[in-house]
C-alpha cells in the first residue's frame, strides 16, 4: 500500500497540499478499505433513543458511529420504540492518530481529507447500518477525530445463564451509583434494564482492566 501511495503521489503531487484529483480520492478510499479490512462490527443499544456501532480490529476500536433518535425530556417515561422515533443525528468517530497517519501518507488538505472520509464511510458502511436499523433515514451528520488514540476494544458481553437477577443487582449496586430500590423500580418499567446495565458494566470493567486503569 505504501509503495502504491508513493507511486501515485509522485505522479499527482507537486506540492505538500495538492489540489485533490480523482486518483488521489481513490487512493484515500483504498487506504481506508485496507485499514478496516477484517474488522468486526458490533451493534450496541443503549436505549430506544441511542444506538452505537463499533468496529474492532486486532483488539483495537478503530471506528464508532453513534445514532441519536428523538427523545422526550423525561427519558424514562417515553415508551416509544426506536421505530416510532424520528432520527436526529449520526456521528462518526475515528481516532485522531488514525486520521493523522492517513494525512501523513496522503498529504492533502485536512478539511478535504475529512470530507472524503465521510463520503467513504457513507459509500462503504451506511447501507449496512440502515439495514441493521431497518430504516432508510439514517445519515452521518458529523465527523469527529476522537479519541486521541485507538483504544482497547472488548466485544459485547453475554450473560452467563447461571447468573440470577439478584446477583446482577448486587453487582450493579457494588459497581455503580445505582441503589437496589431504584433498580427494582426500573424493572417494573423495563424488565430488560437490569441485564443491560449488568452487561454494560461487565464490559466497562474489562476495558478498564485491559487499559490498566
Amino acid at each position: 500500500m505504501k509503495q502504491l501511495i508513493r507511486k501515485i503521489l509522485n505522479e499527482e503531487v507537486n506540492k505538500k497540499y495538492p489540489k485533490p484529483t480523482e486518483k488521489v480520492e481513490r487512493l484515500i478510499y483504498n487506504w481506508l478499505n485496507n485499514f478496516t479490512s477484517g474488522a468486526q462490527m458490533y451493534q450496541l443499544k443503549s436505549y430506544e433513543f441511542s444506538y452505537t456501532f463499533e468496529w474492532c480490529n486486532n483488539g483495537k476500536e478503530i471506528m464508532k458511529v453513534i445514532l441519536d433518535f428523538d427523545n422526550d425530556y423525561n427519558a424514562w417515561e417515553d415508551k416509544r420504540k426506536t421505530s416510532e422515533r424520528d432520527f436526529e443525528n449520526g456521528i462518526l468517530w475515528i481516532p485522531k492518530d488514525v486520521v493523522s497517519e492517513l494525512a501523513s501518507d496522503i498529504p492533502v488538505r485536512r478539511t478535504y481529507l475529512r470530507y472524503i472520509i465521510e463520503e467513504w464511510f457513507e459509500d462503504t458502511f451506511l447501507q449496512e447500518i440502515q439495514n441493521k436499523m431497518k430504516r432508510n433515514d439514517i445519515s452521518i451528520d458529523e465527523f469527529k477525530e476522537y479519541p486521541e488514540k485507538s483504544e482497547v476494544c472488548v466485544p459485547p458481553m453475554e450473560k452467563n445463564e447461571n447468573v440470577t437477577e439478584d446477583e446482577m443487582i448486587d453487582f450493579i449496586v457494588k459497581n455503580t451509583l445505582w441503589n437496589r430500590k431504584d433498580l427494582e423500580k426500573r424493572i417494573l418499567d423495563d424488565p430488560e434494564f437490569i441485564e443491560k446495565v449488568y452487561l454494560e458494566k461487565l464490559r466497562d470493567n474489562e476495558m478498564k482492566r485491559l487499559r490498566g486503569n
